[in-house]
């Protein structure tokens, strides 16, 4: 294996270890419902930074597993929602990427469409699995994966953005 592709896979496993250690000190806070704004910014910071620094498929790779480690470490989220989640995830990154030299755009952009395929997908597809009762749905919707969706993407840009800033200079 060559020294870029042992740096590549190293700096996406330590960001995917931070992120799931993230998300496992979300369930030891003792802030109920509301640690998602303290865990939800710090994931997204991680999928900022491994895109902004590492590449495309790094912020792929982390942002795909993402859901399914908050899954594993406690999350209350439904299995069958967590395949979305991580397409939203996806939708940040992607857009972050697409956008890196106007960074600032990228992470407005990318929050929005996180924003966007997340509570979408939940209200037009979700409803038609049968996977919850609508009304459990629409309270899930507005709750956990509407406009707190788009607050903490932006807020995990604004973590990231100075650590990506800093860091490119050294990398």
């Amino acid at each position: 294996m060559n020294k870029d592709k042992l740096r590549y896979l190293t700096r996406t496993a330590m960001l995917l270890a931070l992120t799931i250690v993230f998300q496992s000190l979300g369930r030891f806070i003792p802030l109920g419902p509301n640690s998602m704004y303290i865990v939800g910014p710090l994931v997204n910071a991680c999928l900022l930074i491994s895109t902004g620094l590492v590449g495309i498929y790094s912020g792929t790779v982390i942002s795909i597993l993402t859901p399914f480690g908050a899954i594993l470490t406690g999350a209350t989220m439904p299995l069958p929602l967590a395949p979305f989640v991580a397409l939203g995830n996806f939708a940040l990154v992607l857009l972050f990427y697409v956008f890196r030299k106007k960074k600032v755009i990228g992470l407005i952009t990318g929050a929005i469409a996180k924003f966007l395929v997340i509570y979408g997908s939940l209200l037009t597809i979700i409803p038609y699995f049968k996977i919850l009762p609508s009304q459990q749905a629409s309270n899930l919707a507005s709750k956990a994966f509407g406009w707190p969706q788009l607050i903490t993407a932006l807020i995990g840009g604004i973590i990231a953005l100075p650590v990506i800033m800093r860091l490119e200079k050294r990398i």
